[in-house]
């Protein structure tokens, strides 16, 4: 099944420069290991060393929030895009 990828800006220059990978998964997690082996520059830009989100990252599929307490098991579904936010702090 073939879900897309919205890279962050300020990731792009770990993928080439793209702005959408193309990646395959059953759910979310299965789809951002899937795009760490593409683009191996993102080990440990999305994911931690037990592949738990860092918790700068908001998840949305479909332009909607993710919706599990631990969003990396949200199933998608062929054709899906997801799409990685990070949060912004500020005061």
């Amino acid at each position: 099944m073939s879900v897309k990828i919205k890279i962050p800006k300020y990731l792009q220059p770990k993928t080439n420069g793209e702005v959408i990978a193309e990646v395959k998964g059953s759910n979310v997690h299965d789809c951002i290991v899937a795009l760490i082996r593409q683009y191996p520059g993102l080990n440990g830009e999305i994911l931690d060393g037990q592949g738990i989100i860092l918790l700068q990252w908001m998840i949305y599929i479909n332009n909607k929030g993710a919706t599990s307490p631990d969003e990396l098991s949200d199933p998608v579904k062929d054709g899906d895009i997801i799409e990685l936010v990070p949060l912004v702090a500020g005061g």
